[in-house]
This record gives structure tokens, sequence and C-alpha cells, in this order.
């Protein structure tokens, strides 16, 4: 049984004191250092230890998938994280972490030539007494995790995907079908708690409490820093969150043809701005390339959280003419896996984003945009470019300001429009032409958005393209707040782009 609400979690962070110089990594595959540090690791059998061929390894992207780690290791514990980290710092081995694998580049979480430390087997899931908190461990991916509070009648600020793992989805910020109510994934972690790695020992870290509406903030600044900087402070292995009482809830997807695209983004400007104080009501919609039809395809995906069919706010919406529908009342589990149905693993993909303030006539130039630039990478095999346009809810923003604000939130004080670009293709030889493609849709996106006089510098990072920079979109003062933060708990630079954790975006 857990201790009293919002006991927390946990977190492994390098301290600054007794580790010593860590000599930047290099990039040998099974150089000697890995080798000796899977060589002491397999022999610990409190963890598994997997060898290249060896294991189940479960990742998304095929450019992950094609990464020979020198071994993974899979803990069940805080204390064998810290184990784990002790010998791959002792042996200066470079890592990466992995809770979901739904990440799209090599080293983001499984490590090139490196120790890969799979949270794959921290699954647990407690609920507190009183119902008001869950902690959960890093390794969940949504499904596991809206299944176990799912028997429970119960949820948390989770996302959309069943293959999406809690860890990354949390750091980096995490939208959710509960934002407008209640903010984003990172504005509801209670209470986290740390430690400090030093030596050989582990050194319990002050944590912040909240409780009702009082917060007593005694450590801020790693609490600021964690909800929303990503990978840069160490490693969380577990999440204690809010709970939300959740039975079954109406969402699904309507399609439409391409010629009702204009009444589609009409709606989708309506639903952002007229129905924004309607906290139970949250969407999306897509505009995506059908490659056997050469011709584009639009989805809108509802989501009211409560059982009721119809919702008003979606009663406009629903009178426009569609193709298909999904729509019904179900669990939070059943929905997650439709998400996921779309985009299978196995394939090549990039992300890119950019944001700005509501406008449909934006949106559908936007699309325009995408439609232009695949001309040249259309025929690529298996090519599916898609447009995932959401709002960063007016309450979503307003809860993580009074949560205190965050590293990773945004002063705006009306909705944002979020705009995501998943770029799928299958052969290695297109990997060029398909940045570049993502690259011209940025460049000239964001150009349209400065024109129009509703430019947004925040990127959400989950969405963004390595060769785009989300920490800039964060502000100059929240930005030296973190690298200062960054510097004092990891001086030695484990964590950043020269260490041994070069994985995802770094501070420095």
């Amino acid at each position: 049984m857990m201790k009293p609400a919002f006991i927390a979690t946990l977190l492994v962070i390098l301290s600054a004191s007794a580790l010593g110089t860590v000599e930047p990594r290099q990039d040998a595959t099974n150089s000697s250092s890995c080798i000796q540090a899977c060589s002491r690791l397999v022999r610990n059998t409190d963890y598994r230890t997997h060898f290249p061929g060896n294991g189940d390894l479960e990742v998304w992207d095929a450019k992950q998938q094609e990464v020979r780690s020198a071994c993974r290791v899979q803990p069940t514990s805080t204390d064998d994280v810290a184990d784990i980290l002790s010998v791959v710092l002792d042996t200066s081995c470079s890592f990466s972490v992995k809770s979901g694998g739904h990440a799209r580049y090599p080293d983001d979480s499984v490590s090139v030539g490196g120790v890969t430390i799979d949270l794959h087997r921290m699954r647990s899931t407690e609920v507190s007494t009183d119902r008001k908190s869950v902690r959960l461990g890093a390794g969940h991916v949504l499904y596991s995790m809206f299944s176990d509070l799912g028997r429970h009648n119960l949820t948390t600020v989770g996302g959309r995907a069943s293959d999406v793992g809690i860890g990354g989805f949390v750091l980096g910020g995490g939208f959710s079908h509960l934002s407008p109510q209640y903010g984003l994934a990172k504005d509801n972690v209670f209470h986290w708690t740390s430690k400090v790695l030093t030596g050989t020992s582990i050194k319990d870290c002050p944590p912040q409490y909240h409780s009702g509406n009082r917060e007593e903030r005694t450590h801020p600044d790693l609490y600021f820093a964690l909800r929303g900087g990503m990978n840069n402070f160490g490693i969380v292995t577990y999440f204690t969150m809010r709970a939300v009482e959740q039975g079954q809830l109406y969402s699904g997807q309507k399609t439409y043809k391409a010629d009702q695209r204009a009444a589609t983004t009409d709606q989708a400007y309506e639903l952002t701005t007229r129905w924004k104080n309607d906290t139970a009501m949250s969407f999306y919609y897509s505009f995506g390339y059908n490659q056997e039809a050469d011709d584009y395809d639009l989805s809108v995906t509802q989501t009211y959280a409560q059982p009721i069919l119809d919702p008003p706010a979606f009663r406009e919406l629903n009178q426009i003419p569609s193709e298909s529908s999904t729509l019904r009342i179900d669990w939070l589990t059943e929905f997650s896996k439709e998400v996921a149905s779309a985009t299978p693993p196995g394939g090549r993909n990039l992300f890119a984003t950019v944001t700005y303030s509501p406008s449909a006539e934006l949106d559908r130039e936007i699309q325009d945009i995408m439609a232009e630039e695949i001309q040249s990478v259309k025929k690529a095999p298996s090519f599916f470019p898609n447009l995932v346009i959401q709002p960063l809810y007016e309450g979503a923003i307003r809860a993580g300001k009074q949560r205190g604000g965050s590293a990773g939130g945004t002063d705006a004080d009306s909705p944002l429009t979020v705009v995501l670009l998943t770029t799928l293709w299958n052969d290695v030889a297109d990997d060029d032409a398909m940045t570049t493609f993502v690259n011209r849709w940025v460049e000239r996106s964001e150009a349209a958005t400065r024109d129009a006089g509703k430019y947004h510098p925040w990127r959400y990072i989950n969405y963004a393209s390595k060769e785009q920079d989300p920490f800039a979109g964060y502000g100059e003062e929240s930005l030296q707040r973190l690298r200062n933060i960054q510097a004092s708990i990891d001086p030695n630079g484990v964590f950043s782009s020269t260490g041994l954790c070069r994985g995802y975006f770094k501070l420095r």
C-alpha cells in the first residue's frame, strides 16, 4: 500500500560532487568501455541483460530498430537503475534510456554501441488510498497504464496512442483529452522525490509537495526543470500523478472527403475559440496524403470526457457529411489502440511542428504548403505525410500557470494552434529526401505564420524535429534557468550533448 497521497516517485540524478570527470563518449560500436560495462552488468542477477539478437526489444521506428547496442539491461527498481548508472559511469560507456520506445532517432531510446537501459519491466501501478493520486512505473506505455487504472474506474492525464511510453510523454509535456481541465501531463505530477547519485551511495533530494491548494516547494528548481526539460536531469523511474475518476467516455473519428476541408477547418476554429470553456471537450483533426488515390483525406477525432452521445460542442461539426465514423461510448484503452493502429511500428518516421494563434485560413495555408512540398517525394514507397492540427487549450495554459509555471510552459493568455507533421516512409534511400521535405515544410509554414501576424515561438518538444530548437521557444529566462539547474545537478555533462547520454534535445 502507498504511503499518504502524493508520495512520489523517483528520479535518479547525477550529482555533481563525487562522480569525477566523465570523458565524452566515443561513437565506436562495442567499444572496450561498453564491453567492460556489459560484462559487469550481466553478472548482476537483479536485472536482465540482453545482447544484440537476444531478447524482445520493442521500439516503434525502423531507424531505432536498426541500432545495435553493446547490451540492453532491464531494471526492476530504482536501486537497479542506480547500480546500472554507477557501472556505465565507472566505465565511461554511453547509454540511452527507453520507456516505451516511441522515439524517432538513434540514441534517443536505443543506444548506438552503448548500454540501453530498458524500463519495460517497471510497470507497477499503485493507487493511493484516497484515490487522488497514482504511482506509475516509468516503463508503462499508455495502454498498460489505462488498463491498470481502468480496473479502478480511474485515469490520469495520459495521451492518445497506446504504444507511447509515459516517460518521454510526461517529461516532454503530454497532450491529453483531460488537458482542457487539468493541463498537460507534466502539470499533473504531484510529487517528485529525487535521489542523487554520489559515488556509490544514494542521497535523498528534498521533494516538492502538493496538497490541495497549498504548495510547499522544497526543491523548486528541480520541480520546474522536470516539467518540460526532458532527459537533461537524470532518469525518472516513477511518476506520482493526479488520479481522475473515469469510466467510459465518448470519442472516435469521422472521415471526410477533401471537398469538406473548408467546413472542417472552420469548425475546428469554432471549437478552439467559441467552445473553449467546455473543458470536457477536446479534439484534433488531420489532413493526410493518400498515396494510393493520389488525393487527400480529412478526419476529425472528437472526445468528450463523459459518456454522452452527440455532445452539444460537436453538433455543428457532426452536421458536415462524412465518409465514415467510429464515434461511440467506450473505454480509453480501446480508443488508444484505435489511434495507434494508424501508425504501426516498423516504418521510418519524422516529426516536425509549428505553433500559431488560431486561424482557419492559416490552417488551410499550412495544409496547402504540405501538398505543394510533397510533389518531389510522393512516389517514395509507403509514403504517408499527415498534418495533425490541435489546440493548446486556454484551460490547459491556465492550469499550467496555476501549478506555478514550468520549463515547457508558455506565456500565452489565449489558445494556440499546435500543428504536428508526421512523415512515414519505408526505404532508407529516401531518408535525406524526407528530411529535406520536412525542413522545407517547417521553413515555409513558419514564414506563413509570421506573414499572417500569428507566429508563436513555442514548439512542443515531443513533436519537434532534430533540426528545430524547442528550448529556444521556452524564453530566454526559462532557458537560462534550465541551463543553470542542469549545470548544478550535472556539472560533468553526463546528460549533455557531449556526455554519455546524448539522446533527445540537449540544453548544452
